[in-house]
């Protein structure tokens, strides 16, 4: 099997030569594929923010290494607040199972991520977000095509936790509860406001309360 194989074609049966589970191939939703679940779903929450940002005028880039636990850098052409050509950096989780309430959406964020994003905003030269994409149970819910339209299911939520509480004395792995307002839908709009929040903080070297 070549790379190119695996790469550009998704038969209904296994590719020559690949029998039963090898590698990074599997059996699921009726057909081959080569990224596993939760690989597709990290994927999936990133092309989720990129299709918003994109729809808003908004620059996009992938940080490939996450030894900064950045995903994206988001950046404003021309004017915005004081500055010109402004960016931020937002760190993508994607969920299925988030817990969800009338006002307010929970997330369970592990702790080495939730102590650097609560740092104070001024130590960073970039204010980071997060953005928390909810997707369908079923992953061939996820997108709907049509001659008319193309639709990305479900929705994002963002927030910034910088200055808020440390939680130094977790595991790295324990996770720490954010809820986030769901008014903190993620539009095209809501992408600018962003923008307007990171102005704030670099003159307050803190975050958006969440509760």
């Amino acid at each position: 099997m070549t790379l190119a194989y695996a790469l550009c074609t998704l038969p209904d049966s296994p590719p020559p030569g690949v029998g039963g589970r090898v590698g990074n191939w599997r059996m699921g939703l009726g057909r081959w594929m080569a990224l596993n679940r939760d690989v597709r779903q990290g994927r999936y929450g990133e092309i989720f923010v990129r299709a918003i940002s994109t729809a808003a005028g908004l620059t996009v880039q992938k940080i490939e290494e996450d030894d900064h636990m950045v995903d994206l850098h988001i950046g404003h052409p021309g004017p915005r607040g004081s500055l010109l050509n402004p960016k931020i950096d937002v760190q993508v989780k994607s969920s299925r199972r988030v817990r969800s309430t009338s006002t307010h959406v929970s997330y369970g964020l592990k702790s080495k991520y939730y102590n650097v994003f609560a740092e104070p905003a001024d130590r960073f030269s970039l204010p980071i977000f997060l953005v928390v994409v909810v997707v369908p149970e079923v992953a061939d819910d996820w997108m709907g095509v049509t001659e008319e339209q193309l639709t990305l299911r479900r929705a994002a939520y963002w927030t910034c936790l910088h200055g808020q509480p440390l939680r130094r004395e977790l595991d790295k792995d324990t996770e720490v509860k954010v809820s986030v307002p769901r008014e903190n839908l993620l539009t095209k709009d809501a992408l600018l406001r962003m923008f307007d929040v990171a102005e704030d903080l670099r003159m307050q070297g803190r975050g958006v309360p969440v509760q």
